[in-house]
């Protein structure tokens, strides 16, 4: 899964590297000129950077949008054949930028390690339960439908209070879990102990996104973006490669989760020795700032709970329309990446008939190409732009679904399989950007984070859905009549170029915001402020 919108929004840089126009800049300064008033101690609200969130509803203004979605697309970005290098902007990167970049990483890396460990060895621990496989792929569904629940807590949190401490708790809940999941006796303590790992699971996703991109030169952003997201990729490769190794161990699957425990043990030992993020500490100072002027100033008051509740009901009454389309397209792309990687393992084992190296070859590569696209396509985007960028994944990807799913051979399967995920993972590598960029000013944390979750819930039955779908497709039958051989790669092929239309059709129809401008002015002005302090302080140091 991608990066998590909400943290992209926490940040105060810019995707653009373009200089405002006179109108825009003039209208920040007069933002940036009128006075604040702080709303909570902790929290302080967006002021929007201009309004063009409002949304015509006339009938001329309709027609009008709709009959430029195509020719839109031929706004091509490029200003000069330098900007899709991403050497000089990664040049800028220190070795502390890294640290906490990789530290992050590997973080949502070790999530999605653990996710695609039921995918891998789901057979076996269907057998293990004595369960079928379409039962364990709930294990996979509540995983999904609770990471909503993580987000939203740990988001939270680490917004408000800290980058540190929620990392190093969702690491904890993963250790405890893994380890957890290795002794399970039963299939209902397999599923209790599954959705509370899908509970750490949205959490990691908040805090390894704002660990990995909060110092980050604002340059690099696009591509470290892509190379985040691709740890997803990476989970189910090193799910795939260690499954092999302990497959025909004495505890097969749960030594494998004992195993996998190693990862957040060591994460939460490095996240200890490093302190929270410098964006994050100037935040906490200048929110100190904002306090003491708007006390200073008698214009200080904390809103009580239902006065926040009112203003967050305000808010998506203002951009409903939005909102919704953000829902729709969101539930597109996650039902994409989950209908092509859930089953995958499944269909290559129970269908084809590939040996366990094979299997192993086989997600390698495929997901060696997730890798590739979703880097590629963030670079690219930054000439293409974010929509026609998506539309031209779903249309290379629904060419390949075919050849990669329906052939089966080895060369179809690892040959189209890497072109496969190479479109399904491009779309990914441009959603957090785009997401963030269509989310209002003054309201990117919920329009953004409650667009993307409910995405994520629509698409969580996406493995049983599968499963069942299969069962209309049998392929061999016992000596009782009952099938013991499934059309997985059939179902995969007719879910996901179903997705790949879908998703073609809300990219085309909705919006695109290039290179907005996504900081809050208030809060830049006095990161600003703690900035120049921090910079006086060092002049009167070496002075002495």
């Amino acid at each position: 899964m991608p990066i998590d919108p909400v943290v992209v929004s926490l940040h105060h840089q810019s995707f653009s590297h373009e200089a405002p126009s006179r109108d825009t800049a003039a209208l920040r300064n007069a933002i940036l000129s009128s006075k604040h008033s702080s709303q909570d101690e902790c929290a302080i609200a967006d002021t929007p950077a201009e309004d063009e969130d409002t949304i015509d509803t006339t009938w001329p203004a309709i027609r009008h949008y709709f009959a430029t979605r195509v020719s839109s697309l031929s706004n091509l970005h490029l200003q000069h054949a330098s900007d899709i290098n991403p050497i000089p902007a990664l040049r800028q990167m220190t070795l502390h930028n890294w640290n906490f970049f990789f530290m992050g990483m590997l973080a949502w890396l070790s999530a999605s390690f653990d996710f695609f460990l039921t995918s891998v060895s789901g057979t076996y621990i269907a057998d293990s339960l004595d369960v079928t496989t379409a039962d364990i792929t709930w294990g996979l569904s509540s995983v999904l439908m609770v990471r909503s629940v993580g987000a939203i807590i740990f988001g939270l949190w680490t917004d408000k209070q800290s980058r540190k401490w929620p990392y190093i708790t969702a690491a904890a809940m993963f250790l405890a879990l893994q380890v957890g999941t290795g002794f399970c006796q039963t299939y209902q303590q397999f599923l209790a102990v599954r959705a509370l790992s899908g509970i750490a699971m949205g959490g990691t996703y908040a805090t390894a996104a704002a660990t990995s991109l909060d110092d980050a030169p604002v340059e690099a952003r696009s591509f470290l973006s892509g190379l985040f997201f691709s740890s997803y990729a990476w989970g189910m490769v090193l799910a795939a490669i260690f499954w092999k190794a302990f497959q025909h161990t004495a505890e097969t699957w749960r030594a494998l989760f004992w195993f996998s425990a190693g990862i957040p043990a060591l994460l939460i030992v490095w996240r200890l020795l490093t302190p929270e993020t410098q964006y994050f500490q100037r935040v906490l100072k200048a929110r100190v700032l904002i306090h003491e002027d708007d006390v200073k100033d008698g214009t200080y008051r904390k809103l009580t709970f239902r006065e926040k509740l009112h203003e967050q009901h305000l808010i998506i009454k203002k951009y409903w329309i939005l909102f919704i389309y953000l829902v729709l397209l969101l539930a597109g792309s996650n039902f994409l990446a989950h209908a092509s990687q859930d089953m995958y393992p499944t269909m290559l084992r129970k269908q084809l008939g590939f040996s366990e190296d094979a299997i192993t070859v086989a997600i390698v590569i495929s997901n060696f190409g997730g890798v590739i696209g979703s880097i590629l396509v963030g670079v690219i985007m930054e000439v293409l732009g974010r929509r026609l960028s998506i539309i031209i994944c779903c249309i290379f990807g629904g060419a390949m679904t075919y050849p990669a799913l329906m052939i089966q051979s080895n060369s179809a399967v690892l040959g189209a399989g890497f072109f496969f995920f190479f479109s399904v993972l491009g779309v990914w590598g441009v959603i957090p950007a785009h997401l963030s960029e269509l989310s209002p000013p003054d309201a990117r944390v919920l329009v953004s984070g409650l667009a993307y979750q409910l995405g994520n819930l629509a698409s969580s039955a996406s493995s049983t859905i599968e499963t069942r779908l299969a069962s209309n497709w049998p392929l061999e039958f016992d000596s009782a009549g009952v099938a013991t051989k499934l059309d997985y790669a059939k179902t995969i092929a007719v879910f996901t170029g179903a997705v790949f239309i879908y998703t073609l059709v809300m990219t085309l129809l909705g919006p695109e915001k290039f290179h907005r401008d996504l900081s809050s002015p208030v809060m830049k002005k006095y990161i600003d402020r703690v900035i120049d302090m921090e910079s006086n302080s060092s002049d009167e140091e070496k002075s002495t």
